[in-house]
């Protein structure tokens, strides 16, 4: 046995009788590797060992104090003495020398061309999103430097690419898509971006983060929780999580065309007092030709169902909203500016009953009015109000802070103040 060799045995031996000084070892060879060289100095809190003088006991007292606060090794004395003894050490721990600083900035390079091959894509929330990884790739952190080091520059290239297909399939147009068609268009997959998947949430981040108009929308909510935010963030988009996202139930005189063809079906089924579910497939493209003067949106189906059992069709056409009212339903309202006289919202006395008539608001660019939504159907019918949940108070306050003009304000400071919100079913037709 060489001598080199049993030093190396015996410092490992050391090393196992006084675990402290391993510890010591490991993290100096750690700062040595995060560095790209030697420090002539190498200091550790005292608070993180058990038995500071296990480190003087190891490297000798002449390179080693200790004090209430930390352990210091003078190694640039140490190494005048013994020049191999970090190259002997990092043999002892069983560690190749790195120089991470390098590397990093190594992979830094080649992960920036990696990005660059994506520079010409369209989309411009890719484009944004894209840049500020650039910046935090160049600062060695972030999302695609991670992917890169743990995974490698081809795995982050193909993510660039699922990304860049998507977000540009998204923007395309309105019209829905399911989640398989989406996964088709992204990666081939038809499973890649079912609800929950890492692929899909990344998309809710990234459209969360730079389409400001879907943030401003999320953010009005003020989401409990990451999954509530990205869940609101893909209600904002043209993916069809459920197929609730391009339907709309309608009872009244409607007709619409498409093309050279009329179609009267709902004011037919509506004079024998049924209600017509209409999907996207039928209003694409499709224009309206008569509608009746009012328009009521009814937020619940129960109140939707009842209301339709004597609404008056000479004069009215219900909608159901079923909660946030969906793309289909924004798209086909915007069509009656100038054709039905009077638009109106009826939802729940609380918070969210409020931001949804205020989004079909924004949504439509119409001047839709709330319907039973006001202090006095409140009052009149408090005795059925039933307590806000946990933190709604605080979240009724914020919202009102933040919008002080939002519509139905007055009912929001009676909801905050009686601590009761009114569930739409219980006020009645």
């Amino acid at each position: 046995m060489t001598e080199n060799k049993q030093h190396k045995e015996q410092l490992a031996d050391e090393l196992k009788t006084k675990p402290d000084a391993g510890s010591f070892v490991t993290a100096l060879l750690d700062k040595i590797d995060r560095l790209g060289s030697v420090p002539n100095v190498f200091s550790l809190p005292a608070s993180v060992l058990n038995d500071p003088e296990d480190v003087r006991w190891f490297f000798g007292p002449k390179f080693v104090t200790v004090s209430p606060t930390k352990v210091t090794l003078k190694l640039k004395q140490l190494l005048e003495l013994q020049p191999g003894i970090v190259d002997t050490l990092y043999a002892v721990m069983k560690r190749a020398r790195r120089n991470l600083r390098d590397e990093k900035a190594g992979l830094a390079s080649r992960l920036s061309v990696v990005i660059d091959e994506f520079s010409g894509v369209a989309c411009t929330v890719f484009r944004d999103w894209l840049a500020a990884e650039k910046q935090n790739v160049t600062a060695g952190r972030g999302e695609l430097f991670s992917m890169a080091r743990s995974e490698g520059c081809q795995a982050v290239k193909n993510y660039l690419t699922a990304l860049s297909r998507g977000l540009t399939f998204l923007a395309a147009d309105s019209r829905p898509a399911r989640l398989s068609r989406f996964g088709l268009e992204v990666a081939g997959d038809t499973k890649c971006c079912r609800p929950g998947t890492q692929l899909l949430n990344s998309f809710a981040r990234i459209l969360y983060r730079f389409d400001a108009s879907i943030k401003a929308e999320v953010d009005l909510s003020e989401p409990a929780n990451e999954s509530e935010k990205l869940r609101m963030t893909l209600e904002q988009t043209r993916l069809q999580v459920d197929g609730s996202a391009s339907r709309i139930l309608v009872f009244g005189n409607l007709v619409f065309k498409k093309g050279d063809e009329s179609f009267d079906y709902v004011r037919r089924h509506a004079a024998l007092g049924d209600p017509v579910v209409l999907t996207w497939a039928q209003l694409y493209n499709s224009s309206v030709v008569a509608v009746p003067a009012k328009v009521l949106c009814i937020e619940n189906e129960t109140t939707f169902f009842e209301y339709a059992e004597r609404a008056d069709l000479a004069r009215e056409m219900i909608l159901c909203t079923m909660g946030q009212a969906n793309r289909l339903l924004v798209n086909f309202l915007s069509q009656l500016q100038g054709m039905a006289a009077e638009i109106w919202h009826w939802g729940d006395l609380d918070r969210s009953g409020v931001l949804i008539l205020d989004s079909l608001r924004r949504r439509t660019g119409l001047e839709i009015r709330p319907m039973r939504m006001d202090i006095k159907t409140f009052r009149d019918h408090v005795a059925r109000g039933r307590p806000l949940p946990a933190g709604e108070k605080q979240l009724i306050a914020s919202l009102l802070q933040r919008r002080p003009d939002i519509i139905c304000a007055d009912l929001l400071h009676e909801i905050e103040e009686q601590n009761l919100w009114l569930e739409q079913e219980n006020i009645g037709i």
